[in-house]
């Protein structure tokens, strides 16, 4: 398959401080939301390296505030971006944060066992998998054996960090797509990966990573995956001793080229479902520029929502996605960046079960896109990154 490029940036599509610059009201084009209101965002613009990507939301330090990290792709840094609780944001001291060449995928979990938030970032275009252990006041520092060279084919894209031995410590699952393999790695204890750990031949065949979540209900973690070739999901089932199968009927089919991902409960019925865009550039039919969801049955299973797909018309390039209620509705939602056009769809979740979609200007480009509590008490914020300006956009319901 091979690393495709677009608009010269490589087949992981580009994930980059007096910090708060803009802050404007952003309201969509057509209206749905409470009958009949349009949901409006506040933006706050915040810079941080050059060409960011990956993001996570995450309390860093003690204050019990949600702060976001901000992988900048071109830098091979960290930005770590300090939030109060309010909807404000300082840099870190110290940051941004040396982290490796291009980081691709950053997972926030406790690598040492200090109850303090640690990073795992996947090194695209490397073989390696960069920790960074976490001082409990937003600053962070490589652990002793960082960074760990893995098996990965043709390098880690993807990175997630969970109790797939039921130990209660901390493992690490990065993709190998060009041999169709996820590899578990598990670690000391002290912040160090224990390689060359261990490949599961999965349903795995582009650079879209990995993503856990309990499909079943035996308790344990489950990784999913996506095929591009085959347009479909793959479901890996673990068994909390470290080893996992292909679920029954894996993979479930996503659509052509099925390509980015995002795990939650769509439907609020306590299960996890999956929604998926496309990899639009190599679509044969323009028709499947959608995006698919499947819903999880909670016994290891997936099966295509009912209805249409929802359509992504109007969407230059579907980069990034994700799933939260964002309208404080209590009620799922799914929001897309498009990369070439400077927008963001949002698909609001409605009580029936369908969903009524809006579109939103932001400057995007191939980065990355969040959805998390910043605000106590508010509804979910989505951050998406700004890849073109070396800024993020953090967008609140109004």
């Amino acid at each position: 398959m091979g690393e495709h490029c677009r608009s010269g940036h490589c087949r992981n599509p580009k994930w980059r401080f007096p910090l708060t610059l803009l802050v404007i009201a952003c309201a969509a084009p057509r209206s749905w939301f409470a009958a009949a209101q349009t949901p409006a965002f506040s933006q706050t613009v915040i810079r941080v390296g050059r060409s960011p990507g990956p993001m996570a939301i995450a309390k860093l330090t003690r204050s019990g505030h949600a702060d976001i990290v901000v992988g900048n792709t071109d830098d091979g840094t960290l930005s770590v971006l300090l939030g109060d609780g309010a909807g404000h944001f300082t840099e870190a001291h110290g940051s941004p944060f040396p982290c490796g060449a291009k980081p691709n995928d950053v997972a926030v979990a406790d690598l040492n066992g200090d109850g303090i938030p640690d990073l795992v970032i996947a090194n695209h275009q490397t073989p390696y998998l960069t920790v960074l252990l976490g001082d409990g006041r937003g600053g962070f520092a490589p652990a002793a054996h960082s960074p760990f060279a893995t098996g990965s084919n043709p390098h880690p894209h993807g990175v997630i960090v969970g109790d797939f031995y039921g130990t209660g410590g901390p493992a690490v699952v990065t993709d190998s797509w060009g041999n169709d393999r996820i590899l578990l790695i598990p670690s000391d204890g002290h912040g160090n990966l224990l390689l060359p750990g261990t490949f599961f031949a999965a349903d795995l065949h582009t650079d879209s990573g990995v993503k856990a979540g309990r499909f079943s209900d035996d308790g344990n973690l489950d990784i999913v995956t996506a095929s591009q070739p085959r347009g479909a999901v793959g479901l890996m089932l673990g068994n909390g001793k470290g080893e996992f199968r292909r679920a029954p009927g894996s993979p479930f089919a996503a659509g052509e080229q099925a390509w980015q991902f995002a795990v939650g409960d769509v439907n609020g019925d306590g299960k996890l479902d999956v929604a998926v865009i496309p990899y639009e550039r190599d679509l044969r039919d323009r028709s499947q520029l959608t995006v698919r969801v499947l819903l999880g049955d909670g016994h290891g299973a997936l099966r295509p929502r009912q209805g249409a797909p929802l359509s992504l018309a109007g969407c230059a390039g579907p980069g990034s996605i994700a799933i939260g209620d964002v309208t404080g509705d209590g009620i799922a939602d799914i929001a897309v960046s498009c990369a070439q056009n400077g927008q963001w769809m949002l698909f609001i979740g409605l009580p029936d079960g369908s969903f009524s979609r809006e579109d939103y200007p932001v400057a995007t480009g191939w980065g990355g896109l969040a959805i998390g509590s910043l605000i106590a008490g508010r509804a979910n914020a989505i951050v998406v990154a700004n890849a073109k300006n070396d800024t993020v956009t953090v967008m609140q319901l109004r």
